[in-house]
């Protein structure tokens, strides 16, 4: 059953036959109901199916952190934050052919917008964690000394993010991370962002590969 909300000509909410309407984003929609098929999936359908799969598991830890790194830029497209996250990884960061698709980590990106980014990042590891560098440009457009800077790190042996959110400011230039015991020293993947006071403004993520050291 439907609801029709100002007389036959308005739209409506609910059922009716092959068709669901409903409100999006301030937006009447009309949608079909989706089709059975008993085709067998084709080779590019099971490819696309493992890629969705792929950048969803890969994103869906970061969701709440995703809805204020991809809002500047996905609001002007009428997108959601996490649905524009999804269709840009999925279109440039994944290698490799079905059945065989991988996550390409270097141009994976978990914010996007104008704000000015990182300059020359680099990470390694040091006997007290983690420690980044990063150029200070403040002056930079819209870049202020006050921008803070959120770290996230993949640690592929144990599948698992660790957030290290406002971690400090665009001015110190530095910063060093504690990293437990499980992964310090391992292969890890970080992706450094800025965002204004108040999260108006937010950079393109940086993406900087440490490999494992040995720490004694």
């Amino acid at each position: 059953m439907a609801i029709v909300k100002n007389g036959p000509n308005g739209s409506f909410s609910g059922k009716v036959g092959s068709v669901v309407g409903y409100k999006w984003k301030g937006l009447d929609v009309i949608r079909g109901l989706p089709r059975k098929s008993n085709k067998p999936r084709s080779e590019a359908r099971l490819a696309n199916e493992q890629a969705m799969k792929l950048i969803m598991d890969a994103l869906k830890p970061l969701k709440v952190f995703i809805r204020t790194s991809f809002r500047q830029v996905a609001a002007p497209l009428n997108m959601t934050a996490f649905n524009l996250a999804l269709s840009i990884n999925k279109k440039q960061a994944l290698k490799g052919e079905y059945p065989n698709l991988e996550i390409d980590w270097t141009k994976f990106v978990v914010s996007q917008g104008t704000l000015p980014g990182l300059e020359h990042a680099t990470a390694s590891w040091t006997d007290g964690g983690l420690h980044i560098r990063w150029d200070d440009n403040t002056g930079t457009k819209d870049a202020y000394g006050t921008d803070m800077l959120s770290i996230l790190i993949y640690v592929p042996n144990r599948n698992v993010w660790v957030p290290f959110l406002n971690q400090e400011t665009r001015g110190t230039g530095e910063c060093t991370l504690p990293a437990h015991e499980n992964w310090l020293g391992t292969d890890v993947e970080v992706f450094l962002s800025f965002m204004s006071f108040g999260s108006e403004l937010v950079s393109d993520s940086t993406y900087v590969q440490v490999p494992a050291v040995r720490i004694e």
